[in-house]
C-alpha cells in the first residue's frame, strides 16, 4: 500500500511540474490527464499509420522508396522514430490497463500503470539499442509465427469475455482489435529494428512480401490497425465535437481517408 501511494505521489509531482498539467490535475485528476494522454497518443499513431502506408507504397519504384529511407536515415529521424516508440507503447500499455479495467475487473488502478510505465521504460529503452546497433537478426517466420499466436490468444480471451455484453458491435471490435495489437505492434517496431533490412530496405520488404505468409499477416495488420485508429478517432468526434453537422462531415471525411490509404494498403500488399 506504501509502495502504490509513493507511486501516485512520484506521478502527481511528474505531472505536477508543468502548469498546464497541473492545473488539469488538480481540475480534473490525473485519471483525466491519462485518458486524454491515450487518445492523444492514439491520434499520433494514426497519423504516423498513414504516413507508413504513404512510404510503403513507394515501393512501386524501388529506387523512389530508397530515397526516402536515405532521407530517414539521419540522425533526426532516427530520434523521432525512437521517440515514436513512447506513444506506442504507452498506448498499448494504457489500452491493456483499460481492457483488464472494463472486461476483467481489474481495480488495482495504480499498480496496473505502475507496471506500465516501468515495462515502457524498458521498451523505449530496448528499442533504442536496436536503433543504435541496427545489427541483429532473427529467424523472421519463427518470430512473426510466435507473435501471431499469442496475439490472437491475447484477442480470443478479449472476444470471449465481452462478445456477449450489450456493447455496441463496434466497441466490441475495438477491444478485440486493441488487445491483438498489444502484442503486435510493439513487436512489428522491435522486428524492423532487430532486422533492418527487412524494414528500410527496398528488395528485402518486396521479396518478403511475395510470401503468401506474410501477405495474410500484413493485410491483418494493415485492417486491425486501420479499424482500431479510425473508432478511436471516431469516438474523439462523437465525445467532443457538439455540432451534429460538423460530427456528420469529419466522420465522412475520416471513412473517405480510411478507405483511400486501406485501398493502398491492399493493393500493395496483394500486387507485390
Amino acid at each position: 500500500m506504501k509502495v502504490t501511494r509513493n507511486f501516485e505521489d512520484m506521478l502527481l509531482g511528474c505531472l505536477g511540474r508543468a502548469p498546464l498539467l497541473t492545473y488539469y490535475s488538480n481540475t480534473r485528476g490525473w485519471k483525466f490527464l491519462l485518458a486524454w494522454s491515450h487518445r492523444i497518443a492514439g491520434l499520433l499513431l494514426t497519423a504516423y499509420l498513414l504516413l507508413h502506408i504513404y512510404t510503403l507504397s513507394l515501393l512501386s519504384d524501388p529506387k523512389q522508396f530508397t530515397a526516402m529511407m536515405e532521407t530517414y536515415s539521419n540522425l533526426f529521424f532516427k530520434l523521432l522514430e525512437w521517440l515514436l516508440a513512447v506513444p506506442l507503447i504507452f498506448h498499448a500499455l494504457n489500452g491493456a490497463r483499460l481492457i483488464l479495467y472494463e472486461s476483467f475487473g481489474r481495480r488495482d488502478n495504480l499498480r496496473m500503470i505502475r507496471w506500465s510505465f516501468i515495462l515502457g521504460f524498458i521498451y523505449v529503452l530496448l528499442l533504442g539499442f536496436f536503433i543504435v546497433n541496427g545489427s541483429q537478426s532473427v529467424p523472421a517466420l519463427f518470430f512473426w509465427l510466435n507473435i501471431f499466436i499469442a496475439s490472437l490468444i491475447v484477442g480470443y480471451i478479449v472476444y470471449q469475455n465481452i462478445w456477449n455484453t450489450l456493447n455496441s458491435i463496434f466497441w466490441k471490435l475495438q477491444r478485440v482489435t486493441g488487445a491483438f495489437l498489444v502484442v503486435m505492434l510493439p513487436a512489428h517496431m522491435v522486428f524492423t529494428h532487430l532486422n533492418y533490412a527487412v524494414g528500410h530496405q527496398a528488395s528485402t520488404i518486396i521479396l518478403r512480401m511475395q510470401h503468401y505468409s506474410y501477405k495474410m499477416l500484413d493485410l491483418v495488420l494493415i485492417m486491425t490497425v486501420l479499424y482500431h485508429g479510425v473508432f478511436g478517432v471516431y469516438s474523439i468526434i462523437e465525445d467532443y465535437f457538439n455540432s451534429k453537422i460538423l460530427r456528420r462531415a469529419l466522420t465522412i471525411l475520416l471513412l473517405l481517408g480510411v478507405t483511400c490509404f486501406g485501398y493502398i494498403g491492399v493493393r500493395l500488399t496483394l500486387s507485390l
